[in-house]
């Protein structure tokens, strides 16, 4: 039925529950199926790796009936082929239930059953959290806004991409330029080419003409029909002036790019458009093997290209790539600002969210809290992560180990909450801690409450620790005014060597207690500790927040909870 019941049962290797321990009334349940196919049911463990079955029945009419001699627990209704309703069967009940075959994660209707009634309860809350975050997405995906700018983050970096494209075709373009420039400068210095080069000079001329026809070609497409593809100036929305101001910027830069690429290149394009079809011509007729139909070939292509036009080429190249370089951010942060706006409208719907579900949440562990002792409450109580609700955890733990002291599952996680671990893990209240400091005066970790508090636990005998202590010290020395404090706990069986070290590694903080037990520390034994370093970090209300963090992740978590 509840797909988190797995989370909650399936952890623990349990093959079976010893039924000895629990008192045992007969009960029934009488259970009607809506849009039933099911033919057979088989009552079988909730949890565990066992699959004993304590009843079965045939279904007739859409509907059966068990009579029951098993203690109060979770139990599957098994119906084959992974089809299972979950229910908690209590001694002495009859139960009717109403339960739908195409949702066994619901119950339907319940009588005479305040376990199954609380597990409606919860799951109906359960569901009006899907039923409302369905409604927002539906809102989020009809929501003009988010489609203006979900579409204008599209075309922006559709258009980015193309100019990068564009990019490439024109460099290389210019390059092509570049390396006619420099085979004219090599072998035509004054115009004319060596009888001996001519061969080699006309072959990589063609080349290169054709290379940059090749390149020119799709920026002379791309420059005749942007416009057809692009309009960022059509419904624009109220508000967005600085957004608009840096599209514009960015639009308007890449128009200047492309221009003094159209001016320094396209008055190049008929000559070499020409000067191609020419020999392409000549050599189809099989005349361009003339030294003399090559020599006046080469004649037009000088005149084409003289070296005033190609060192002026040069220029406008470099004032191309100045303006590419410097509009690679400016794109980068247009198509970043149409996804913020975005982000900003999935925000609002997601705040409205996250106060409903706050709202639910609360009334499920307030419904949880009020059935505490009642064991349905473990199909739910790990939809709260303990790290988070160490309190809801301990007094549902605690209230069912008084009624269930032989419950498998409670029995375990009784023993995990009340271990010292269990009582330090992340979300625990922090156990108190009242030891001596150097001077013989008891200091209470409770008194620095309303603090951020790091417990070190340490020893001066303890390389790792004392390689740790400057970093510690970095961190409360910068922090210590804005409400961090340091509760040092030595592992120290001598005291002269403890102090001594708390003045040569200039741990300055007043908090420095020990009993001088060594491995029997009293405190070590509080927090589980069996190896140092061993660090936790509490918050203002006294809670373990993170343990054993170094470095720079020390200083980061403490700024996180001093709102730094």
């Amino acid at each position: 039925m509840f797909s988190r019941i797995q989370k909650i049962t399936l952890f623990f290797s349990i093959l079976f529950i010893s039924f000895g321990a629990f008192a045992q009334n007969q009960s029934t349940v009488s259970v009607s199926i809506r849009n039933n196919t099911f033919n057979h049911v088989d009552l079988v463990n909730a949890y565990g790796n066992g699959r004993t079955a304590y009843a079965s029945a045939d279904i007739k009419n859409n509907a059966f009936s068990m009579k029951l001699d098993v203690p109060n627990d979770i139990y599957r209704f098994d119906f084959g082929d992974d089809n299972y309703f979950l229910v908690v069967i209590t001694p002495g009940e009859n139960m009717e239930l109403i339960i739908d075959a195409e949702d066994l994660q619901n119950v339907i209707s319940v009588t005479n059953s305040p376990s199954m009634a609380f597990v409606q309860d919860v799951t109906s809350a359960s569901n009006r959290k899907k039923e409302f975050i369905d409604s927002l997405n539906n809102a989020l995906q009809k929501d003009k806004t988010q489609q203006y700018w979900s579409k204008m983050t599209q075309e922006i970096t559709t258009y980015r991409q193309t100019a990068t494209e564009v990019d490439n075709y024109v460099t290389n373009a210019f390059a092509d330029m570049d390396s006619l420039h420099l085979l004219l400068s090599i072998f035509a210095p004054n115009g004319k080419i060596k009888s001996g080069d001519l061969d080699y000079f006309v072959t990589q001329s063609v080349k290169y003409l054709k290379s940059f026809d090749n390149n020119y070609r799709p920026f002379a497409n791309y420059q005749e029909n942007s416009n057809l593809y692009y309009d960022f100036k059509a419904n624009r929305t109220a508000g967005n002036n600085d957004y608009y101001t840096l599209l514009d910027n960015y639009l308007q830069e890449t128009d200047n790019r492309h221009d003094i690429a159209s001016k320094a290149l396209s008055p190049l394009v008929p000559a070499a458009k020409e000067l191609i079809n020419m020999r392409d011509s000549l050599s189809y007729l099989n005349l361009f093997e003339k030294k003399s139909t090559k020599s006046s070939w080469v004649a037009k292509l000088v005149a084409a290209f003289p070296r005033a036009t190609m060192e002026s080429l040069q220029k406008a190249e470099g004032d191309y790539r100045v303006n590419m370089n410097l509009q690679k951010s400016v794109g980068a942060n247009a198509v970043n600002g149409a996804q913020q706006l975005v982000k900003a409208v999935v925000n609002k719907y997601q705040n409205e969210y996250n106060q409903f579900d706050a709202t639910i949440s609360n009334d499920i562990k307030q419904a949880i809290l009020d059935n505490k002792d009642d064991i349905a409450t473990l199909m739910f109580l790990d939809q709260f992560p303990k790290e988070q609700n160490a309190a809801l955890h301990e007094a549902v733990i605690n209230a069912l180990y008084k009624k269930y002291p032989n419950h498998p599952i409670v029995k375990e996680r009784y023993t995990i909450i009340n271990s010292p671990a269990g009582k330090t893990g992340i979300g625990a209240m922090a156990p108190e801690l009242a030891f001596p400091d150097p001077e013989g005066n008891i200091r209470k970790l409770s008194d620095l409450r309303g603090k951020v508090v790091l417990i070190d636990f340490w020893a001066s005998w303890c390389g790792p620790c004392r390689r740790e202590s400057p970093n510690v010290r970095n961190v409360y020395q910068k922090y210590h005014d804005k409400g961090f404090e340091v509760f040092s706990v030595s592992l120290d069986r001598d005291g002269n060597s403890w102090e001594k070290a708390i003045v040569d590694d200039q741990l300055v903080w007043p908090n420095h207690v020990s009993d001088l037990k060594y491995w029997s520390s009293e405190a070590a034994a509080i927090y589980g500790v069996r190896s140092i370093p061993a660090m936790f970090l509490l918050d203002r209300e006294g809670r373990i927040v993170a343990k054993d963090l170094r470095g720079a992740a020390l200083e980061n978590a403490v700024k996180q909870l001093l709102g730094e």
